[in-house]
């Protein structure tokens, strides 16, 4: 089980490739959302061994997470974890005593834990291509872009949505898993992603509102399906609206993520129900039906209940946590 991203794409790849099992023919696949994971480990494929990465449980679903994982190692399946997300001892502590290896190195990218502690486990060895993905990937996703291949990457996953995307992923993955890093479907793709991004930013731009709570600068925005990818959008964001954090809120999900430079944007995110990273954070938006029609008509009361939500927050926490 992994993440959609380039990161939960590459970790997949690599734990595969290290385990010598061919994608979606010897091994079952799944991604999702870390708000979804809870359900899906409550349903998850009959399996003797579910390696889950680049996953951080939100708060408010970790208990449901904890008794899925009860369920499955109390049958004999057996559980890892990798991940590079922050997480709380007590969350370790609660799976390791449910029988799950954990993983967790916030030093790397989640593709970086694999290659780091998955060779143990799976009685394998890493390889040069390994390597040279966990540069790319940790490169993007940790905003390093210290590596030429990283962007391109991570434009290229995110290509397509639905049924579609799935099957993109799925390609990505056997791609990396067979030791390519890039191919020539994925030029077509680039190329298409940068047009739809230009889009998407102009949408963007103007569905924005800026609030200020306690002398922290917010702003919010409504992003449709499709490019840019959230990181790239509220990175051109803060800059673009000298903004301390960056929400970006979608406008056909229930969650938003959060962005910022200086900002522990995790610790207002858990205060949400979420998780992440202390720049890069994500939580559950679930409108209240007044707000759901509301927003039919007008998309931007997603954003002023977001605005809400953030208020509230950051009142507990005192203003912008550093």
């Amino acid at each position: 089980m992994t993440h959609t991203d380039l990161d939960g794409i590459a970790s997949a790849a690599i734990y595969l490739r290290l385990a010598g099992l061919e994608p979606d023919v010897e091994a079952t696949v799944t991604m999702t959302e870390p708000y979804k994971l809870h359900k899906v480990l409550s349903d998850p494929p009959d399996a003797q061994r579910i390696a889950i990465m680049d996953l951080g449980p939100n708060a408010d679903t970790f208990d449901d997470v904890l008794r899925a994982v009860k369920r499955l190692t109390s049958r004999g399946v057996r559980v890892e974890w990798y991940d590079h997300h922050r997480w709380s001892l007590e969350w370790i502590r609660g799976l390791e005593d449910a029988g799950v290896k954990v993983f967790i190195d916030v030093s790397t990218c989640a593709a970086g834990v694999v290659a780091r502690y998955a060779p143990k486990v799976l009685d394998a060895e890493s390889d040069e291509f390994i390597e040279r993905l966990v540069s790319a990937t940790c490169a993007a996703d940790l905003w390093r872009w210290d590596d030429p291949l990283a962007p391109r990457l991570y434009r290229v996953v995110d290509r397509y949505r639905g049924a579609k995307g799935d099957e993109w992923k799925r390609n990505m993955i056997r791609g990396f898993w067979e030791g390519s890093l890039w191919w020539p479907d994925l030029d077509e793709a680039l190329n298409e992603y940068l047009r739809l991004e230009f889009t998407g930013f102009s949408y963007a731009i103007k569905n924005t509102i800026v609030r200020e709570y306690n002398g922290c600068r917010i702003v919010f925005t409504l992003k449709k399906p499709g490019p840019p990818n959230a990181s790239i959008l509220g990175n051109a964001l803060l800059y673009r609206m000298n903004a301390d954090v960056a929400v970006i809120v979608r406008r056909k999900s229930h969650g938003m993520s959060l962005r910022s430079r200086e900002v522990n944007v995790r610790e207002i995110a858990y205060r949400l129900g979420g998780g992440g990273h202390p720049r890069a954070a994500g939580a559950p938006l679930r409108l209240p039906l007044h707000y759901r029609l509301l927003s039919l008509i007008y998309p931007k009361a997603r954003l002023l209940y977001a605005a809400r939500r953030l208020e509230k927050a950051l009142r507990e926490l005192g203003g912008c946590p550093r």
